[in-house]
């Protein structure tokens, strides 16, 4: 697979995966638990795909730099993203592991929190991309 084709692979996957997670958080609060629960499981079949897609872009081509005249803005959104990245991944097994269980009460408190950084990462991950493409 080429540079381009895993670069559109992985934005396109982990767009839809925030705004999966965007639509699962209006479903719960509507009631809607069980289509709520597939939607969520989609979002996080599809952050897993583009942790593949980013990982083989990741190992097959070397990183862009970025050269442009936003540096400070670049690194604040990158280390930024790059730590609550990390963290996500861990804290979305532990939301999907609660929720599967039926442990609610405690899916309940982790859910909005892993949410809101599965979002920021989303979103960063997408401005990283476009301050690479103007100044990359």
């Amino acid at each position: 697979m080429g540079y381009e084709v895993l670069t559109l692979l992985s934005l396109t996957t982990i767009g839809l995966s925030g705004i999966l997670i965007l639509s699962g958080l209006v479903l719960v609060k509507k009631g809607k638990k069980e289509l709520h629960r597939k939607v969520m499981l989609t979002a996080s079949f599809l952050a897993l795909l583009f942790l593949i897609f980013y990982g083989l872009k990741y190992l097959l081509y070397p990183p862009k730099l970025y050269q442009g005249s936003y540096r400070s803005l670049y690194l604040f959104v990158m280390i930024s993203h790059s730590i609550l990245a990390t963290v996500n991944i861990p804290l979305a097994a532990i939301t999907v592991f609660l929720g599967f269980t039926n442990r609610l009460s405690k899916h309940r408190k982790i859910a909005p929190i892993t949410a809101v950084v599965w979002i920021y990462v989303a979103l960063s991950g997408w401005a990283i991309f476009a301050l690479l493409k103007v100044g990359g």
